[in-house]
């Protein structure tokens, strides 16, 4: 939201206390020109707003004095995420399922969400996953264990 200011109805990145990921939001209550309440387009679950860029933003200032012998690589900072969504796309050729949060997915699998679109699931770790979908990468909730 560079240059101007949030309101109510749009989106954010918040951290979600039931998802317990950074995810995007809606912004659902302000408190004078600060965001105070928001929901989940994850789970749905609304919650006081929690910005916890700052502290990321200082955790990696402190990881980026550290020496470290093996570089640390992103796979969205080499191309732009369409690029990768394409790629992934054409490299699976698993059937297409809805979106459901309960349910375990694998690398690979093509998954239908309401509001993101389809995207193709990259990992997979305990209790989330991340996809790379048309326009971002973004880690959803999940069964897996």
């Amino acid at each position: 939201m560079m240059g101007k200011e949030p309101a109510t109805g749009e989106e954010i990145v918040s951290y979600c206390t039931k998802c317990k990921l950074d995810l995007d939001h809606t912004i659902v209550a302000m408190k004078e020109d600060k965001v105070a309440r928001v929901v989940c387009r994850t789970c749905n679950g609304e919650h006081n707003y929690r910005d916890r860029s700052k502290k990321k933003a200082t955790a990696a200032k402190k990881a980026s004095t550290k020496k470290t012998t093996t570089p640390t690589k992103r796979r969205s900072s080499a191309k732009n995420p369409e690029t990768l969504w394409k790629a992934a796309l054409e490299n699976t050729q698993r059937a297409e399922v809805p979106y459901n949060m309960s349910k375990a997915f694998k690398i690979n699998d093509i998954i239908l969400h309401k509001t993101f679109g389809k995207g193709v699931v990259l990992e997979t770790a305990a209790r989330k996953m991340t996809l790379i979908f048309e326009d971002k990468e973004r880690k959803l909730v999940s069964s897996n264990h």
